[in-house]
């Protein structure tokens, strides 16, 4: 079973949109930023979750007007994937919720339909964030985007 066609774009343009346009659909009505990394290989030594918080400060989402940012990434080969959310969200749900998200995201990964699974990963942090975070934001901070390295 091929785990993910896709080696250097991670992504079909396609499926790319879809997840861009999940991202759009999870930042409206709070005041969160969402994004998603992916890379082949997890670039850290200590794992998925710190290579998210590495991710996390280098694409800005630590400077967000609220702390609001929710990253969401995944090291394809490696089959890791983890979520790192700043101070104004992480504390608002108990842990489990963060291991659904990756979850969902695993999931999509063994249904050979990865795309799906991240879309519905972030359908589910926009729900956290309109629940804990609502609000309408006069601009979005940070594109929206699927960066990969």
């Amino acid at each position: 079973m091929m785990l993910w066609p896709f080696k250097k774009r991670h992504l079909s343009k396609d499926q790319e949109k879809a997840v861009v346009e999940a991202i759009g659909r999870a930042e409206e009505g709070n005041l969160g930023e969402v994004r998603v990394h992916l890379e082949q290989k997890c670039k850290h030594d200590e794992g998925a979750l710190s290579r998210a918080r590495e991710k996390f400060y280098e694409l800005g989402m630590c400077g967000t007007d609220d702390a609001t940012g929710v990253l969401l990434y995944v090291a394809v080969k490696d089959r890791v994937t983890a979520v790192y959310a700043g101070p104004g969200i992480h504390t608002c749900c108990a842990e489990s919720f963060w291991q659904e998200v990756t979850d969902q995201v695993a999931e999509g990964f063994r249904d050979d339909s990865p795309a799906e699974g991240l879309v519905e990963a972030v359908d589910r942090i926009g729900e956290l964030l309109r629940e804990h975070v609502p609000g309408e934001k006069e601009d979005n901070e940070l594109p929206d985007e699927v960066t990969m390295s």
